[in-house]
């Protein structure tokens, strides 16, 4: 079973992922963040396998959490689900070593997909175009 941190500012869409998570056995959300700054705290302290993060919240930016979260942890995973598609960020993300870059108008059964795929060490970095 993989560990999962949830990090988003919107609690709905906390709860919807949390929601869609519990129906997959292989994936135990442990817990969430509203901010970057509570994000990369409780990353370092759960130490979760998967951190499946909004793009743009208050805090620490998720591309320098993700830096520093990798740089503690090479081998956590993380995934970034947002509503903005600019291929800079996109750029941004690869660089800083994210797993996954998705946007939130993704089908639920597509996410949890690339949760899997991710999990076995495949990069997926999808734009609302595909």
């Amino acid at each position: 079973m993989y560990k999962v941190l949830i990090a988003d500012d919107q609690a709905i869409i906390r709860q919807g992922l949390r929601i869609l998570l519990r129906g997959c056995p292989e994936f135990q959300v442990i817990g969430e963040a509203s901010d970057g700054d509570e994000a990369l705290e409780r990353s370092l302290s759960l130490q979760p396998e998967l951190v499946l993060t909004d793009l743009k919240m208050p805090g620490i930016s998720v591309i320098e959490g993700a830096k520093q979260l990798k740089s503690v942890y090479p081998g956590i995973k993380v995934i970034i689900l947002t509503a903005l598609d600019e291929s800079e960020d996109v750029y941004k993300a690869m660089r800083a070593g994210v797993d996954g870059y998705l946007m939130k108008d993704t089908e639920p059964e597509v996410i949890i997909s690339v949760l899997r795929k991710v999990m076995t060490g495949e990069h997926v970095f999808r734009s609302s175009q595909e």
